[in-house]
Parts: structure tokens; sequence; C-alpha cells
């Protein structure tokens, strides 16, 4: 991709997440939005609270991961997973032997979330995306390392 293009692509990506209906900035939902089954799902450091990664997808040199944070348990739960105020240094997806960080506009902000924390009724979720420069088109999986989740490993990439 020329080098003039990539800027454009990442500030047109920033513009489209913040317009996005989606959660930004790690809110409880409990709405009827349309839910599908996740790709993968791993057991957190949060009593009750499981991480469901629900999209891995690549697209014109970016990967779109997104995942939900459920509480399956009987109580609320407070949730707080360090993010060093956006830096997203902790949170990186691994391909062939390669780390992708999460990718920055412009600006220097992370393509994602600024925090990652709220308080989780029973049944309640937050959701959580983040972009990644994606990895060559030969590689069909890749593993999500976040923090205080398992691993996320050999998750399919949709094209």
């Amino acid at each position: 991709m020329p080098r003039r293009v990539i800027p454009i692509v990442l500030v047109s990506l920033f513009f489209l997440a913040m317009l996005s209906p989606a959660i930004s900035e790690g809110q409880a939902v409990t709405g009827t939005a349309k839910t599908s089954a996740p790709i993968q799902t791993q057991e957190t450091e949060f009593q009750g609270v499981v991480a469901e990664l629900m999209e891995c997808k690549r697209k014109e040199g970016v990967l779109t991961v997104k995942v939900t944070f459920r509480n399956t348990g009987a109580e609320s739960v407070s949730m707080s997973i360090e993010t060093e105020h956006g830096k997203y240094q902790h949170i990186y997806v691994t391909a062939d032997s390669k780390k992708y960080f999460v990718l920055k506009d412009s600006e220097g902000a992370p393509l994602a979330p600024k925090y990652l924390d709220g308080t989780l009724g029973k049944g309640q979720k937050i959701l959580w995306w983040a972009k990644f420069p994606a990895p060559p088109a030969e590689v069909k999986k890749i593993n999500l390392i976040f923090p205080k989740v398992l691993p996320f490993e050999d998750v399919p990439i949709t094209d």
C-alpha cells in the first residue's frame, strides 16, 4: 500500500469508529442487538466474567477484532483492564512469529476505546474493539493477547 494511502485509511477508520453506534468507552449494555455465536470464549480473572471473541476480520490491510466481556455470574462485577490510558502496549495480535500492536490515527490516538472498565450486572456485557495492522494474506490465523484473559489462540481470520 503506498505511504500516502495509509494515513488516509487510518484517519477514515478513526472517524468511522467515532461515528459507529458501538460502545467505545466500555459501557455496559443490555440491549437486544444482533448477536452471533462467539468465535472463541476464554476465562478472565474477573469472577463470572467471560471474554468472547466475536469478530476477527481482515480488510484493506487492517485487522479488526471485537470482544465482548459478559457477566455470567449471579452478582455485579467491577472489572478494569489496564490499557495505560489508551496506550494498549499489552494488547496485541501475534501471527507468523510477529507482534502486531493497536493501530494509531494521525494524531497518535489508538484505534480502540481509551479505557476498558466498568461494572457488569448479572447478564450484562461490555463491548470492546480494536484495529491492528493485518498480517499478510497468506496468514490465516492469529492469537490475541489480552491482560487478565486467557489467550485467544489459532483464531481464524475472515477476509
